[in-house]
């Protein structure tokens, strides 16, 4: 039923954007106003018609809709961030890295010149584990080296080898490309209008987890009224 009515929900997006572009609506305007971005964005058309002949509905479908709303949006992110991992994996393909991690890892070492291992680890809230057979990937890949913290001669720190240079130059455009094709679905505008939420939400539960990720969840439980009302 969804697929069904496709075409009549792009239509209304249309209308959305034509009456913000356009002070005066009427319905020869909007008829031409919306054969303009058709021929301008053929693509818009074709994105329908093949949304109508591959999608086909399965139990992940029906497995969404019967959740809560709470629960589906959750889901969807979780989604989201499986899809990008995916994309990335492909983006990367025939390099030496092939995980947004490891890119992760070697574009933010680039961005300090410098790091700890629990600074990288806790910086993207890993398991201390994962963090770790990351890093020796990519030492062992040639990327990283370690060297002396001269202000703290029991520490060590990250940098990029120059072939770590060369892999994350050649890494950057390709993610710039997944990240680009990523939102391809849907126009800047809608996708923009999201973000400060889930800005707000990231920056809440961060604030959890690196400051009480020790408590048991029976108290986190408790401390979530507590820290929403000093945050309003």
């Amino acid at each position: 039923m969804k697929n069904k009515y496709a075409l009549f929900k792009q239509l209304i997006d249309l209308f959305e954007e034509y009456e913000q572009a356009e002070e005066h609506l009427d319905l020869l305007g909007f008829s031409r106003w919306m054969t303009e971005r058709l021929d301008e964005e053929p693509e818009r058309n074709q994105k329908v018609v093949r949304k109508n002949k591959m999608r086909i509905e399965g139990p992940s479908d029906s497995f969404l809709q019967a959740l809560n709303e709470k629960a589906r949006f959750l889901e969807i992110i979780s989604r989201m961030a499986r899809y990008h991992e995916f994309y990335t994996r492909k983006a990367l393909k025939d390099l030496i890295i092939n995980t947004r991690l490891e890119f992760l890892f070697l574009q933010t070492i680039e961005q300090m010149e410098k790091a700890k291992k629990t600074d990288l680890i806790n910086r993207y809230h890993l398991e201390y584990t994962t963090g770790m057979d990351t890093i020796r990937r990519l030492k062992n890949n040639g990327l990283l080296d370690e060297k002396q913290d001269e202000t703290d001669k029991r520490a060590k720190l990250l940098e990029l080898t120059e072939k770590g240079k060369s892999v994350l130059e050649q890494s950057l455009k390709r993610i710039k490309d997944e990240n680009n094709f990523f939102f391809a679905a849907i126009s800047e505008n809608k996708w923009k209008k999201v973000l400060p939420v889930l800005e707000e939400i990231d920056e809440f539960h961060d604030d959890v987890y690196q400051n009480h990720g020790d408590k048991p969840f029976a108290e986190l439980s408790n401390l979530m009224d507590s820290l929403k009302h000093l945050r309003t």
